[in-house]
């Protein structure tokens, strides 16, 4: 199961109470994510982001839609991670997590709101202007920028903004295998005789 963190809104569209008991951390790699329902020609759409990597879903709002939410935001979420190679078994737990359904709960950061309503403006321009579907939105998110006090600067490019992407891969790739060569091997060039 996995944490959902909803605003007031979605709370009630869900038909939940609008203080939820406060849930406890479940065991899936990526941890919470938060959700809020918008509309776009009267056609409502949810945004889930990941607390921990600012990663993105966008999904069917609509009275079906909700009702497998779980279900569709495993499959959105194993269809991104394949799309940009991400595979493991972490990716599969995650899956796993989703999949299993939520376990729902206030929101409680104020920084993740605002980075929430920051992807709900963008992925309405998404779709007014550009035609992007709510998987294409999506996509356009996991290569954009996350940021949250609780990651700090970003030493690579030395700011406070973060790539999703990059995020993801950081908490769901195994560390890369160092090779380590006897000095002066490395720089020979391999034999083409």
């Amino acid at each position: 199961m996995t944490v959902l963190r909803c605003t007031a809104k979605l709370l009630k569209r869900l038909k939940l109470p609008a203080k939820p008991p406060v849930p406890e951390a479940q065991a899936n790699p990526l941890g919470e994510w938060y959700a809020d329902i918008d509309f776009c020609n009267r056609k409502p759409y949810v945004v889930m982001l990941n607390a921990a990597t600012g990663a993105t879903l966008m999904l069917n709002g609509n009275a079906a839609g909700l009702r497998v939410l779980h279900e569709r935001a495993a499959v959105q979420f194993a269809s991104l991670c394949e799309y940009y190679g991400i595979d493991s078994d972490k990716v599969d737990a995650e899956v796993a997590a989703l999949q299993a359904g939520f376990v729902f709960g206030a929101t409680a950061d104020r920084s993740l709101l605002a980075s929430m309503n920051q992807r709900k403006e963008m992925a309405w321009l998404r779709f007014e202007h550009d035609g992007y579907s709510l998987a294409e939105a999506a996509l356009r998110e996991w290569e954009g920028f996350f940021k949250h006090p609780a990651l700090g600067r970003n030493t690579r490019y030395n700011m406070q903004w973060h790539k999703p992407l990059e995020l993801l891969q950081q908490h769901l790739l195994p560390p890369a295998q160092i090779i380590v060569f006897p000095r002066g091997r490395a720089a020979q060039p391999a034999d083409s005789g």
